[in-house]
């Protein structure tokens, strides 16, 4: 399969915010023709044994499809986070100096269950107090989406995602709260059609300072709230 190429420029301008997005793209994954049309042969003896018809219109392509849609959806595998840069504060008080906490959410992620391969969504909100370094806000979003678009569980992402943050900051905290609904719940098993999986993460001051946790808190679930009224 061809590897796909990110375009730098936009007319004659340099993109910097597409070349911020390089470590994304690190390790490009690599399947051959014939591999990628043996995949697909397997999925369709999966579907045809399932009881779907692969011969209607409708249908005919659903092997290539669903292997295509599975590929983009992981595409997380392809990127490294140690390749995430941060740029230094204006904060020049010594190790104790701190600057008020940035929260950043709800960011909206999807991923696929390693369990059952179902799919599970929701949003996250991700807090730190910096020290020396910042990091810009769209990079909050993409690390969540870089760890997200797996085959992973919700535990997983929260943590990876939290030291990710604490490595490339070294802030004084940081803090992780992720809200999903899981399919493997809702569509099988117990079938829990509103359940929703919650799970928080603390670094450093927000595991000391149970005021700053509550302040992350309820900023992330007012943002909650405002996102299921709307």
């Amino acid at each position: 399969m061809a590897e796909k190429h990110l375009d730098l420029r936009v007319g004659d301008l340099h993109d910097e915010d597409v070349e911020d997005r390089d470590w994304e793209r690190v390790r490009p994954r690599r399947i051959g023709d014939a591999d990628w049309k043996r995949f697909e042969g397997y999925i369709a003896e999966i579907l045809e044994a399932l009881g779907m018809p692969l011969n209607t219109p409708g249908t005919a392509k659903t092997p290539q499809r669903y292997l295509r849609a599975m590929f983009d959806s992981t595409e997380g595998y392809e990127g490294d986070d140690k390749l995430v840069t941060a740029f230094p504060t204006e904060c020049d008080g010594g190790p104790d100096c701190e600057i008020s906490q940035v929260v950043e959410g709800p960011i909206p992620f999807y991923a696929l269950c390693e369990h059952h391969a179902f799919p599970f969504f929701g949003h996250a909100y991700v807090g730190y107090v910096a020290h020396e370094h910042i990091i810009g806000i769209s990079k909050l979003t993409r690390l969540v989406r870089l760890f997200a678009r797996r085959f992973t569980v919700q535990e997983r992402i929260g943590k990876e995602i939290t030291e990710a943050l604490s490595r490339i900051l070294e802030a004084h905290g940081v803090a992780v709260y992720l809200e999903a609904a899981h399919l493997c719940t809702q569509m099988r098993g117990v079938r829990e059609g509103e359940s929703t999986t919650r799970t928080t993460f603390w670094r450093g001051t927000y595991e000391a300072n149970p005021e700053l946790r509550e302040e992350f808190l309820r900023m992330a679930r007012a943002g909650v709230r405002d996102t299921h009224a709307s």
